[in-house]
């Protein structure tokens, strides 16, 4: 349980401190991505993993997990906003730096939820269909088809319909973050098998270990 409890900690902080990394823009290549992007594809390599070892079931409550775990931090955070402070000055950087519209807050969410239960949902189908084989196929094939719906619906809610950005300039911007986050999962794969391995050798050792011995000699 300790190896699920050590995923489930990792993966609440990198939702949560990615969608607050997301505040600031930075330049790659041209386009302004938000700097969450980069840790972001993070959590469905975490997904995928916890979806192999110990189910959907598990994955999901992971999900829902750090879902609440942003809500308590963006309510911790308009508590500290809403505080007086003795500098103004550090007040506007406090504010510019943490202070994220409820746009943000719900378009992320709502793209986060839904793309990581397809995922999950996504990746135990094609594990029933595969079993034990092709372990690059559902790791691969789960994240891109769910990583489009994270793009697209976030790109969406924020850029076009909540910022009124024209959809000739959202579209590069939507192509450009799926290209960056297919590329990730799959430059990330072999990061991916050493993980399955690593942790299913611990998990079949503790099993072991926690085994009842039976004596079987002859008094």
């Amino acid at each position: 349980m300790i190896v699920y409890q050590a995923i489930l900690a990792s993966f609440c902080v990198i939702v949560v401190v990615s969608n607050i990394l997301s505040a600031k823009l930075i330049p790659f290549f041209g386009f302004p991505i938000p700097a969450g992007l980069v840790t972001y594809p993070l959590t469905f390599l975490l997904s995928d993993l916890v979806t192999e070892i110990y189910g959907a079931k598990k994955a999901k409550m992971m999900v829902y997990l750090a879902l609440g775990m942003s809500l308590l931090s963006f309510g911790m955070i308009q508590i500290g906003l809403a505080l007086p402070g003795n500098n103004p000055e550090s007040d506007r950087a406090f504010q510019t730096v943490l202070g994220l519209s409820g746009l943000r807050i719900f378009s992320s969410l709502a793209s986060y939820l839904i793309s990581q239960v397809v995922d999950i949902q996504l990746y135990a189908a094609i594990k029933r269909w595969t079993q034990d084989k092709h372990l690059w196929l559902r790791n691969n094939a789960s994240t891109c088809v769910s990583q489009i719906v994270d793009t697209v619906s976030i790109d969406l809610l924020f850029l076009w319909w909540g910022l009124g950005i024209p959809m000739a300039e959202v579209v590069p911007v939507m192509v450009f973050s799926f290209a960056y986050k297919a590329l990730f999962s799959v430059a990330s794969t072999p990061i991916f098998y050493f993980l399955v391995y690593i942790f299913k050798a611990s998990l079949k050792l503790t099993k072991n270990k926690n085994e009842p011995i039976i004596d079987i000699s002859v008094s």
